[in-house]
């Protein structure tokens, strides 16, 4: 006997969404995490979501709970296009998402995963273990920041990654710079600009790349025309957000593929806020950083200048999944997890080669696709991935509960 049946590690929005549609399922589960914890505690206060407002809803059962269905009920105005929005009207949709779907998310943090007869015992900091048939992983990409060789040397109070910082005031008064090409190095860099920041950012590309405006208005031909998926837009967008078509492509092509695709780049409502009032130096290369006293000298290959100074370094550098950096995976499971280039071997569904075990979200971009880095990841993975659990748990004659069917909230506990 089992504590649940399946138990969800991770309380974002691939979290949220697949203890939603477990629900549905009437499938027996628990979920634990800090909601929203890395939208709320480490993105940037005045950020804005990257993501049009209609793709930046996160995936519901019946699609009711969306975007503007939050804003309509809330009084507020919506606009679907060019219009996006704020860090913190996502995070209180979020809120309302969570309050009608997912119920007793349990604030704590897995400690160990250990494997046992026919599923698996979750450990906990402050709480008693609990055994599940199936676990889903979604713990996001916070445990993958990377950080360059050549800056990971330095202690904290000199170098940070972008996802360490909430309140971007700690800088006034300094000279920062920024090392990086993709959104949040940009918008970290404007933001702090703007808050009255020396800022100077430093990046490898020689030209700074930007992403397009979609049109303002689509009739239902131009939809013909341009496919709309919560992705991105255009037949292009459309086949890089289908797993199935993405998973036949040959593996180099889709290693690189599934990191490249809409990125690095910053958004195209952030260009006017950069271009020509925030200090750049593209096609500079960081080649070594050493601590000058209470600074930063940062050593550069690149056309125009051979050094940096600065009192702090923020390194917009991205994630780079790689499982031995879940401390909750003990080498006895993590060694029977097939990966390739340290993310999990996946089905479309999302399970391992470990029979009841999934992952969701970054670590499966390999082999789900581009969508699995974005929001828009929780509508073409958590469909598939609960109906494999639900699947399992009837196989195992565990199967869901007919009154719990269609509720839309879990067991919970």
């Amino acid at each position: 006997m089992f504590d649940t049946e399946a138990f969800v590690i991770g309380a974002g929005p691939f979290g949220l969404s697949i203890s939603a549609h477990l629900s549905a399922l009437g499938v027996d589960h628990r979920i634990a995490g800090r909601p929203m914890d890395t939208w709320r505690a480490h993105m940037p206060d005045g950020m804005l979501m990257k993501s049009e407002p209609y793709a930046s809803t996160i995936a519901s059962p019946d699609g009711r709970y969306d975007v503007e269905a939050y804003c309509r009920s809330s009084g507020l105005q919506y606009v679907e296009r060019l219009g996006p929005l704020t860090r913190e009207r996502f995070l209180n949709y979020a809120d309302w998402y969570t309050k009608h779907l997912v119920a007793d998310i349990q604030d704590e943090s897995v400690t160990e995963i250990a494997k046992v007869d026919g599923g698996f015992r979750l450990s906990f900091a402050a709480a008693k273990p609990v055994t599940a048939r199936q676990v889903v992983v979604a713990t996001g990409v916070l445990p993958y920041r990377h950080v360059p060789a050549e800056l990971a040397g330095l202690p904290s109070e000199l170098v940070t990654h972008t996802a360490d910082h909430h309140d971007l005031g700690v800088f006034q008064g300094m000279r920062v710079a920024v090392v990086g090409a993709g959104q949040s190095a940009l918008e970290t860099a404007a933001l702090l600009h703007e808050a009255g920041v020396e800022v100077q950012v430093i990046a490898r590309t020689p030209v700074l790349s930007w992403n397009e405006p979609n049109p303002a208005h689509l009739s239902a031909f131009g939809k013909l025309k341009r496919p709309v998926t919560q992705l991105c837009e255009g037949w292009r967008c459309y086949f890089w957000n289908t797993p199935s078509a993405f998973r036949v492509l040959p593996e180099n092509y889709r290693i690189r593929k599934a990191k490249t695709v809409l990125g690095p780049s910053g958004a195209w409502w952030l260009r006017d806020r950069f271009d020509g009032v925030v200090d750049a130096l593209p096609g500079h290369r960081v080649r070594e950083a050493v601590a000058d006293g209470s600074r930063v000298k940062l050593l550069l290959d690149g056309p125009s200048r051979s050094d940096v100074t600065a009192d702090h370094v923020i390194a917009g550098t991205g994630f780079r999944v790689d499982l031995t950096r879940l401390s909750f995976l003990p080498d006895s499971l993590r060694s029977l997890i097939k990966t390739l280039r340290g993310h999990p071997v996946v089905s479309r569904e999302g399970q391992t080669s470990v029979p009841g075990l999934y992952f969701a979200g970054a670590p499966n971009v390999l082999f789900v696709g581009p969508s699995s880095r974005f929001v828009a990841g929780t509508h073409t993975l958590p469909v598939p991935l609960t109906r494999s659990i639900a699947h399992r748990a009837r196989a195992a004659g565990n199967g869901p509960s007919p009154a719990a069917h269609g509720t839309g909230r879990g067991s919970g506990g």
